[in-house]
């Protein structure tokens, strides 16, 4: 498996934790975990990842559909969004970004492998 880094942006510190650790234990770079998209859009800067997984809801002014526009805009990194709404409206705006996927809440550690694998290959 190739080196990926990973940006986390998940405002429920125990999901995004859990998922940090269950990354890390798949053996892949988790360059950063953020609570919002001020710091997402900071960190994907900084750290430069492959990919990222953004919670929709985010602490902040900005929500993580938001935080991804401008992260494409001046890099283009692929996004998974996670979240547990499925309103017509949230899922339209994010279709505008391409996402990789969109999971629902729960989240399911297999089903962001089985993307990450799809996309990056294994």
């Amino acid at each position: 498996m190739k080196n990926i880094k990973i940006l986390i942006a998940e405002d429920e510190v125990i999901i995004g934790q859990y998922i940090k650790i269950e990354l890390e234990l798949m053996g892949y770079d988790v360059c950063s975990y953020v609570l919002s998209g001020e710091n997402a859009i900071l960190k994907a800067k900084e750290d430069k990842p492959d990919l990222i997984l953004m919670d929709i809801n985010l602490s902040g002014e900005m929500d993580g559909i938001d935080a991804a526009k401008e992260i494409i805009s001046f890099r283009n990194i692929p996004v998974i969004f996670c979240t547990a709404y499925g309103e017509k409206e949230l899922m339209e705006r994010a279709e505008i970004i391409n996402p990789l996927a969109y999971l629902r809440k729960p989240i399911d550690i297999t089903e962001i492998k089985a993307v990450i694998d799809e996309y990056f290959g294994d």
